[in-house]
This record gives C-alpha cells, structure tokens and sequence, in this order.
C-alpha cells in the first residue's frame, strides 16, 4: 500500500477468516455495503472539514466508528476514498440539476438559470461538498484528475443535448455543439471555484446573475446565428 502524503497510515489488515455469517437478519454482504456507506459518509464531513491532505484514515475511522480493518475491505487507500466520495457528490449534483431542469419551463432561458440555481443551491447548502468537489479534486492527483474530468463532461453532455435540441442547425455557422458546452461548463466551474475560495461571501443571486449572464449572451447569439441562417429548402415533391 503506497503511504499517503503527510501522514502515515495503518498497516491494511489480513482478510483471512472473515465469515460471511447473518447477523440480525443481515448478510455479510450487505453489512460491507453498510459500512462501505458510513466510510463514505464520514470521509465527507472530514474531507470538509480538515480538506484531503490534512486527514488520515484514522480520522475517517474514528468519524464512522469504525476500525481500519473495516476501511481496508471496501477501499486500497484514502485517494481511492476520495474518489468514491466525489463519484458520490457528482452523482447526487447531477440528480439535483436533472430534477431542476425537468420542473423548469422548456426555454433556453429558463433551464439554463434553474441548472445554474441548482448548482450554486448545491454548494452553498453544504460547504463539504463544495470543498469536496471544486478545491481538493483538482490536488489529490493520480487518477482523481480522470474522474473530474469525466464529471466535467457529463455535465457538458447533458448541456449538448439540450443545444442541440434548441439550436439543431449552429453547426452550418461552423459552430460546434459540444465544444460551446465545454466552455459553459468551464466558466461555471471557475466562478463556482472562485466563490467556494471566498467561503461563499458573495450573495447567491450575485452570483447566479453573473454567470447566468455568459449562459445568456450564448442563448442570444445562438437565437442571432440561427436566425440569420438561410431558410431550409422545401423539398418539393417529384411528379409520379
């Protein structure tokens, strides 16, 4: 086991004998599953609290009261924690932002700022996962950067799919979908970064109404491009 940056962590214990009994009506499988969960949930609020590199496997221990020989059986160190606890947060922001757009009315304007209301809501309401999510997993390294990355796409992805539903015909202006996407989640990034640096200070609207500002100027000129595009031809039906 590679010894974490910063602080020594205990020796992985043998695995050797572990009973795959029932305890109270639950099997030993689930009751992994249990533990594997309270791991997850603790590292989040010590994560928050202390930040990645500052936290041991014994803090995360002692925060779900249990041993590290429970650790080792669900996970190889604490970067692999991580990730997990970041797989967990993104997945739980793209629930909230997924749930958002499906309440909102179906216009550009209006879905762009309930994704963007959704997101900052999401960070403000629980500082850890802001921390979580936008300054430790950009420092743990190794495959972390992999799994931010693949996050950020995600959320580029579902941004195309509403683009190119709205704005099907950019591409014949030689703009390109996937790479505007890109670049709005980037930016969104960056200020949510920025704002999470400065403990959230800045009032939430001032926030939202900034970066709804660069989602908008997109919506506009996208509306622009479109409608400066020569109509589609008709094509005529050929005499039988």
């Amino acid at each position: 086991m590679a010894v974490s940056r910063n602080r020594v962590n205990p020796d992985p214990p043998s695995t050797a004998g572990t009973s795959g009994r029932r305890y109270g009506g639950v099997d030993s499988e689930e009751r992994q599953r249990q533990r594997r969960a309270r791991l997850i949930e603790a590292a989040l609020a010590v994560f928050g609290d202390q930040g990645y590199h500052q936290s041991t496997v014994r803090d995360v221990c002692k925060q779900a009261q249990l041993t590290s020989r429970y650790f080792y059986e669900s996970f190889e160190g604490m970067e692999d924690l991580f990730r997990s606890v970041y797989a967990e947060v993104s997945r739980d922001l793209m629930q909230a932002t997924v749930m958002a757009l499906a309440r909102s009315e179906p216009e550009p304007d209006k879905l762009a700022e309930a994704a963007l209301r959704a997101f900052f809501e999401f960070i403000r309401d629980d500082p850890r996962r802001a921390r979580v999510a936008l300054i430790d997993a950009l420092n743990v390294g190794g495959e972390m950067q992999t799994a931010f990355d693949k996050a950020q796409e995600d959320f580029a992805l579902l941004i195309q799919g509403f683009m190119t539903q709205m704005f099907p015909r950019l591409p014949e202006a030689g703009l390109n979908h996937h790479m505007l996407a890109q670049g709005l989640v980037g930016s969104n990034t960056r200020i949510a970064t920025k704002w999470v640096a400065d403990r959230c200070r800045a009032p939430l609207e001032d926030v939202l109404r900034n970066t709804f500002s660069l989602f908008q100027a997109a919506i506009l000129y996208a509306r622009d491009v479109e409608a400066r595009l020569p109509p589609v031809a008709t094509r005529q039906s050929e005499p039988a």
